[in-house]
């Protein structure tokens, strides 16, 4: 499991830099709540969803990916596992993570690359959240 966990970091670090080049993002002037697989999330304003999401099956399991961007304000990666069959918190543990909870949520936290990762479980899908800005973090998750 530990390799799926760096598969989709991978993944996402590697789709991260087609999303700094998309010119077809449409940037919000406020807040707004999305539903990404069946998970809530909230989208600070002034961030634009690009339009290249990400869908992968990796294991067994299934998962999607998508950005949002702000140039000034930097990116907002959102990964959601569906499928997890049971996994626990402990299959999202990265070497160098600690142990925090964020609105509720607790799961691990770690910096590689210049990206602020939160990874938890929520149900039956493991998230991760991976950000520019770590404040970012209490904002998107809810």
């Amino acid at each position: 499991m530990k390799v799926k966990l760096a598969v989709i970091v991978l993944l996402a670090m590697f789709l991260m830099g087609i999303v700094s080049a998309s010119e077809d993002v449409k940037y919000s002037d406020e807040a707004k709540n999305i539903t990404f697989r069946d998970v809530k999330f909230t989208i600070p304003a002034g961030y634009g969803e690009s339009k290249d999401n990400e869908n992968f099956n990796d294991l067994g399991s299934d998962g999607k990916t998508c950005f949002y961007i702000n140039e000034a304000k930097g990116e907002i990666i959102i990964t959601v596992i569906s499928d997890w069959m049971g996994m626990s918190l402990d299959e999202l543990y990265k070497k160098g993570a600690n142990k925090s909870t964020i609105n509720n949520h607790t799961g691990w936290n770690y910096t590689e690359d210049g990206l602020h990762y939160f990874g938890y479980v929520q149900g039956d899908k493991g998230i991760i959240i991976a950000v520019t800005n770590e404040t970012r973090l209490s904002q998107v998750i809810l």
